[in-house]
């Protein structure tokens, strides 16, 4: 069974099409929201998989499963195969409109052929208004 290497959910990612580098920007770790629901415009989970002796033959489906706060799990799955001289397989699941309907923990699950395999959670808050210090406000309005 294929290992993994890592799991990351993060704003956005971009693969280089010359070296096929992966690079992850702006991994989420913790949003702020001014309301709800609140829509997360893009994201993208990014996973690394790592082929052992006999995965080269083999289909695997590797399911990212997303429960907001409060919500109901959904499911995004993909499949793939390890080209035959191939060492590692990246899959990059990319997520556009991502609706979170309170404040709780976000919860990306990774399954590899519905084994689960890792988790990355995302602390969804409220923002709070930020206080104007008293001078700033007393000089503001003088003016």
């Amino acid at each position: 069974m294929p290992r993994l290497e890592f799991f990351v959910v993060a704003e956005s990612a971009a693969i280089d099409q010359v070296t096929n580098q992966a690079s992850v920007f702006n991994i989420l770790e913790e949003v702020r929201a001014e309301d709800f629901p609140f829509l997360i415009p893009y994201c993208v989970a990014m996973s690394l998989w790592r082929s052992e002796p006999g995965d080269a033959d083999r289909d695997w489906q590797v399911i990212l499963r997303i429960a907001p706060p409060g919500g109901d799990p959904q499911d995004f799955s993909t499949n793939f195969r390890f080209a035959p001289t191939g060492l590692r397989h990246r899959v990059a699941q990319r997520l556009v409109g991502l609706l979170v309907q309170r404040e709780g923990d976000l919860r990306f699950e990774l399954l590899l052929n519905g084994q689960h395999i890792a988790e990355h959670i995302v602390t969804v808050l409220r923002a709070e208004a930020v206080d104007i210090p008293a001078e700033q406000s007393r000089s503001e309005g003088a003016a």
